[in-house]
């Protein structure tokens, strides 16, 4: 019977610590404040067919694997929002640049800030 009642309480407490994890995952991905010099910056890359072009095949080659081919796969990181649409090209080029929890860095993956701002300017096409 004592068996039966540590498995019992060894499941339970696996699964309360894995709602944890979890909530505490949430959390962090949706609450990510960005410095406010970073978020006043103004993109540099006038939005044209030809930066939008180059964020989509970058969208496609680092992003799409976990966003979705639409944006909206990731409902803490649902790039259609109106959370998301609302933050300022610059907020979004410092998510992209510095990441954080499940969303990586991408300052060494694009090197050249151009990339991550054709990047921002693809993404404001969602």
């Amino acid at each position: 019977m004592k068996t039966k009642s540590k498995i019992k309480f060894l499941g339970l407490s696996a699964i309360v610590v894995g709602v944890a994890f979890c909530m505490a995952s949430f959390v962090t991905a949706t609450d990510w404040p960005v410095p406010a010099a970073n978020a006043a910056v103004k993109n540099p890359v006038a939005k044209s067919s030809a930066s939008t072009s180059a964020g989509l095949a970058t969208y496609t080659a680092k992003c799409k694997m976990c966003h979705g081919v639409d944006g909206a796969k990731v409902p803490e990181g649902n790039l259609k929002s109106p959370t998301f649409k609302k933050q300022t090209d610059g907020a979004i080029f410092y998510k992209i640049t510095t990441g954080k929890g499940k969303m990586p860095a991408f300052k060494s993956k694009l090197a050249a800030d151009k990339d991550r701002w054709d990047l921002v300017n693809y993404l404001r096409t969602l």
